[in-house]
């Protein structure tokens, strides 16, 4: 058990990468994962790569336009970061403004990464680059005293019978639990290396 809840131990502090779920919204029902954010170590060393994507099952009836149009996030306010340190968007044709509200009552983010109708998107990708010393943590925080919210999305596109509504807000900061498989194969892991040091 002390082997595995140590190997847990260093798994989180050296994670590769972390997911959060958006669960929350000002128009459907509190509770669905809408979306996952992704935030992971770089493919290109020293980077941070995002990945956001929309879980179509948790929406009514999905139409022809159907995707997000805004994604909103936040940094550890003791970094410098600015907008162009945000690279690699995909897709490409979408621009990043900051300290704007996402509105639904979420309040105010640090960026927002956001397109138009008719580029909208069910995955959103970029990475965070020329950060000196950034880590996964420091993009999965709140915006000063105004959110407690880590992201929050403009998803539009969907036909409501609950609201009549066709596009909403969600936003979250829920970590994705890990499952138990996992736990088991770390804590295998951990075991084996553990009688491996004792035989040799």
């Amino acid at each position: 058990t002390l082997v595995a809840v140590f190997l847990f131990g260093g798994m989180q502090a050296n994670a590769a990468s972390v997911t959060y779920q958006l669960d929350q919204s000002n128009d459907l029902a509190d509770g669905p994962i809408y979306a996952t954010v992704t935030i992971s170590d770089g493919v290109i060393a020293g980077n941070i790569d995002f990945s956001v994507q929309i879980i179509q099952s948790a929406f009514p009836t999905p139409l022809s336009n159907f995707g997000m149009q805004a994604f909103y996030f936040n940094y550890d306010d003791s970094l410098t970061v600015a907008s162009s340190n945000i690279t690699n968007i995909n897709p490409n044709s979408w621009n990043i403004n900051e300290d704007r509200n996402a509105g639904g009552g979420f309040g105010r983010f640090e960026f927002v990464a956001s397109g138009s109708g008719s580029t909208r998107t069910s995955l959103l990708t970029f990475s965070i680059s020329g950060v000196a010393g950034d880590t996964i943590a420091d993009y999965a925080t709140g915006y000063a005293d105004d959110t407690t919210e880590f992201f929050a999305a403009h998803i539009a596109g969907y036909s409501s019978s609950m609201t009549g509504n066709t596009s909403g807000k969600f936003a979250g900061s829920t970590v994705v639990p890990i499952p138990a498989a996992v736990w088991l194969f770390g804590s295998a892991l951990g075991i084996l290396g553990w009688v491996r040091r004792k035989v040799v």
